[in-house]
């Protein structure tokens, strides 16, 4: 079909003929490989996605409308969807790209990219707080530093900025615990099946728990997304040669 046919379209028509198409297309997160196999036909539906992604860029879609592509079961679809709709909805996109790379949804991305960025609340101070509102307070950063593995810390500075002032914060928290002879209460956390909660309440607990804060961390290392599976392997190797990992603790 021509971009003329695609403008003659109702949205929903060109909506669902999106989803096909992408379907058909294939990209790199495929369940099937082999749709990406060079063809005549696959370079036909590359061309039509293309077309399709300008003919719903051209009418501004509702955000209710990118969603439903986002949103779709099929992981052609999103990938497809976060390429082509980058440029009018940045954040959307990015969720439904970053998702896709971290095996979760599109929302989800969204909730933790939106989650990292926010501050936590000035008062009370770490060293005001009680026990239980410092694990929490670990807990809570530790998450929103799994969150900014939906950012763009590699390619945008403020991104790699927030999360190294996420990490201070934790470090901080491991500090003012240790200085209170309470570390151990963030044991339960080595549990957590949340990678990074985990690997970072492990970091926290080597010198008071080694054969099982280890283990947490060899757990994460091997079965780790990118990010905690490489600072996981480079808290053991730091341990095993200097007995630490963050100053302090």
């Amino acid at each position: 079909m021509s971009a003329d046919d695609y403008a003659a379209m109702s949205t929903e028509r060109v909506l669902k003929t999106f989803a096909e198409t992408a379907k058909r297309t294939g990209s790199l997160f495929s369940r099937s490989p082999e749709k990406l196999k060079p063809s005549s036909e696959r370079a036909e539906c590359v061309a039509a996605m293309h077309a399709l992604g300008a003919a719903l860029r051209a009418r501004r879609p509702s955000e209710q409308d990118l969603w439903r592509l986002y949103d779709d079961r099929d992981p052609d679809v999103r990938s497809w969807a976060s390429a082509q709709f980058a440029s009018i909805d940045p954040e959307g996109s990015a969720a439904a790209f970053r998702g896709l790379i971290q095996g979760v949804s599109a929302r989800d991305a969204l909730a933790l990219m939106r989650r990292a960025r926010q501050l936590p609340p000035p008062k009370p101070t770490l060293e005001d707080m009680t026990v239980d509102e410092l694990a929490a307070r670990f807990e809570d950063a530790t998450v929103r530093e799994y969150g900014t593995h939906f950012l763009d810390c590699i390619g945008e500075s403020q991104d790699m900025a927030l999360r190294n002032r996420i990490r201070a914060e934790i470090w901080d928290i491991m500090r003012e615990l240790k200085a209170r002879g309470a570390l151990s209460r963030l044991l339960p956390l080595l549990a957590s099946p949340n990678m990074t909660v985990r690997r970072e309440a492990a970091t926290a607990c080597l010198r008071i728990a080694e054969p099982q804060s280890v283990a947490a961390l060899e757990d994460v290392a091997a079965k780790g997304k990118a990010d905690d599976k490489l600072a996981a392997r480079e808290a053991l190797d730091e341990w095993r040669k200097n007995g630490s990992v963050v100053y302090g603790i």
